[in-house]
């Protein structure tokens, strides 16, 4: 009869208690404070920006929103020196560098700045260096660990984006108030609502779990920058458009929409091609090939029996595409966590 020694401290080993949640919170805090902190910080800057602009902006569309009657020459230049100052960025003196529209444009890099930055080196870096061993011996399993790691930065990465959301919806309010720009349109949709937190989570959830895959931090940031960029454009250019079926209107003047498609009807009924439609601005008079007037060309045509169509996405639908987009962004999202612990539990080791 033999008898089975166990090593000192393995009794102990075996009858530990799992790390509680809250400890593993706390670890994933502070092992992650570095990437909170940037992540805060490139918030911060653009937030601090658009509080001080939203604050001259408001004031200056006040002026404008109480010229009247709006018709009024005297009103349509103080509008026309608004948008020239405060939305393309070239004429005011408050703006240096750009306007609403370039920092809209600006805006669009965060969410998966943020992503890959913050989701690629979570799992990686443990992965490839090793440390993730010493993890699992101090009573956090694979899954705990993997959760732990993975959900906190995420739901922080969530409250962020969603406050940062607010801000830039007063900041880009005077531009969306008389119906000038569209929220609809993808320069403003992806950046309010909850849209820019869905995408910024998925940018995070994406590169997690390529980090997991690849269990190397670079390549993973590089393949969900590419990733991302992809999915953005084919959902902007051939996803969203479908969300509901679009609306055909009559006119040309539907700012406050996302227009998908135009075209004329000659007076017989028939749809012009691109080519007569620009064969008739060639044979135009004078006095409308001339016109300062953006509208001349359309005017003309109406009053020689052309008529004009649209196919739009209303205003009215902001919430519903909103809904639809962040819904199956989550569920993306979702899965990629799911898919990076399952990884963890079966690649761990």
């Amino acid at each position: 009869m033999t008898t089975r020694t166990l090593a000192p401290g393995a009794g102990a080993a075996i009858g530990r208690r799992p790390v509680p949640w809250s400890r593993l919170a706390w670890v994933t805090l502070r092992q992650r404070r570095g990437l909170l902190i940037g992540g805060g910080a490139l918030l911060g800057v653009f937030a601090v920006y658009m509080v001080v602009m939203a604050v001259i902006q408001h004031n200056a569309y006040a002026v404008v929103a109480a010229c009247h009657p709006a018709a009024a020459l005297k009103c349509q230049q103080l509008n026309n020196s608004f948008y020239r100052s405060y939305w393309g960025g070239g004429a005011g003196p408050v703006i240096a560098g750009g306007g609403a529209q370039t920092v809209s444009s600006l805006l669009f890099a965060i969410p998966v700045l943020l992503g890959a930055f913050a989701g690629a080196p979570l799992l990686a870096r443990e992965l490839e260096s090793g440390t993730f061993r010493f993890a699992w011996t101090q009573g956090a399993a694979r899954t705990r660990w993997a959760l732990s790691t993975l959900v906190l930065p995420a739901l922080l990465l969530v409250a962020a984006t969603g406050a940062f959301t607010g801000i830039f919806y007063w900041y880009f309010w005077p531009f969306l108030a008389d119906n000038q720009v569209s929220e609809m349109l993808p320069l403003a949709f992806a950046l309010l609502g909850v849209a820019f937190a869905a995408w910024t989570l998925l940018a995070y959830s994406l590169a997690a779990f390529l980090g997991t895959l690849f269990r190397r931090t670079l390549p993973a940031m590089a393949v969900t920058l590419v990733g991302y960029v992809v999915l953005a454009m084919a959902t902007a250019l051939a996803i969203r458009p479908h969300y509901a079926t679009p609306v055909t209107v009559r006119g040309w003047n539907n700012t406050s929409a996302w227009i998908m498609s135009q075209w004329v009807k000659a007076p017989d009924g028939q749809v012009l091609s691109q080519s007569a439609v620009n064969s008739l601005s060639q044979h135009a008079p004078p006095s409308v090939q001339n016109s300062s007037s953006p509208d001349a060309f359309t005017t003309w045509l109406t009053q020689h029996g052309y008529t004009l169509w649209q196919s739009v996405q209303p205003d009215s639908r902001f919430w519903q595409f909103q809904l639809t987009e962040g819904a199956w962004l989550l569920v993306v999202s979702s899965l990629l966590i799911a898919a990076t612990v399952w990884l963890v539990r079966r690649r761990g080791a």
